[in-house]
């Protein structure tokens, strides 16, 4: 169970191993599945201003499960014409170094690429009748929750959607978060030998939003990764638990980045292959419901790459929702140029 400050931080934010593929996850079943080509009228998937409208709270709990079955997610994402998702535009952001081409939303690294599917390249999705728009403030980013009664009036321009009538502003909790972070170095967390991935420790995790991790710029050895074009390179490794109002999740995600001339560090460059593992525990909380226990592990690994993403447990609901990791293991190892960077995190 988790632990009385816990639950309290839950509350108050209510309001060496051989890597193998991962296997495939059931399909959904027919009655489950809402695509735009099946299914009754009422529970199909729209297009309208460029953002997908879902007509109710169950046909986007659908929706994410065919995404999760699927994982074919720019096929999905056609079947809607004219329609850019955030991921997409996330993509050609991290490939290019014109960043002022784009909008200031798409600087924010917003984990969860089921999320970034179904969010729209100008940052909206219609559930039911509540539009939410995503902006970047500061360095933060902000959702309105507008009453679809106005929600022409913002799409129009007419209104900001600050001000429209009835809006409700939320602080999506997506921020990088200052915890401890493991060394450089190639000293390795764990003993591979004695390393299961669902082994976990006696004590739990604390409620924690963000993202924990570190950057690498060195192989096992110590020695610097080898440079593209004379530009540093280096190995983002994350865990991420994020909130988004009505959906949360959890995941891991590796990624390599170079250090650009002009744009800083974009993830514009492949590795030659990575490989990782994982395991949680935890509960699911939504307001007025008994929570809910989950497990999930994986693994997976891919080649020629720039990121390696995988969300392990996600939760959605018209009301604040939050997926609680009180376990979260994870193993990762990654080859740029032949030069190996692993590491081990057990908690």
């Amino acid at each position: 169970m988790i632990g009385a400050f816990g639950l309290a931080a839950i509350l108050l934010t209510a309001c060496n191993r051989e890597f193998i593929e991962e296997q495939p996850i059931s399909k959904v079943e027919d009655n489950e599945g809402y695509l735009p080509t099946n299914g009754p009228e009422q529970n199909k998937v729209s297009l309208k201003a460029g953002f997908l409208v879902f007509p109710n709270m169950d046909v986007f709990n659908a929706t994410i499960k065919v995404l999760q079955n699927d994982r074919d997610l720019q096929s999905w994402e056609k079947q809607f014409k004219g329609y850019e998702s955030f991921r997409s535009l996330r993509q050609k952001f991290e490939s290019t170094e014109e960043v002022n081409n784009y909008p200031s939303l798409v600087n924010m690294d917003m984990p969860d690429e089921y999320f970034k599917t179904i969010l729209s390249a100008n940052g909206r999705v219609q559930i039911a009748d509540t539009l939410y728009q995503f902006e970047a403030a500061k360095e933060k980013v902000v959702a309105y929750a507008i009453p679809v009664s106005q929600a022409d009036q913002v799409i129009t321009g007419k209104l900001t959607a600050a001000s429209a009538k009835g809006v409700v502003a939320y602080f999506p909790t997506i921020s990088l978060l200052p915890f401890p972070r493991w060394e450089d170095n190639p000293i390795r967390i764990i003993d591979p030998f004695t390393w299961n991935v669902c082994d976990f420790p006696n004590s739990f995790l604390m409620p924690w939003w963000g993202q924990k991790g570190g950057s690498i710029y060195h192989d096992d050895n110590g020695v610097e990764l080898p440079r593209d074009n004379g530009r540093r390179i280096r190995i983002d490794y994350h865990r991420w638990r994020v909130g988004y109002v009505f959906y949360s999740s959890i995941g891991v995600r590796v990624k390599i980045y170079k250090d650009t001339r002009l744009a800083g560090w974009l993830s514009n460059i492949s590795m030659d292959k990575v490989s990782m593992e994982a395991c949680t525990k935890g509960k699911i909380i939504t307001p007025g419901l008994f929570p809910v226990n989950f497990s999930e592990n994986v693994a997976l690994s891919a080649s020629n790459t720039n990121e390696l993403e995988r969300t392990l447990k996600w939760s959605s609901a018209p009301m604040h929702t939050e997926v609680v990791p009180e376990h979260f293991n994870f193993h990762f190892k990654a080859y740029f140029r032949t030069k190996p960077v692993e590491r081990y995190i057990r908690e």
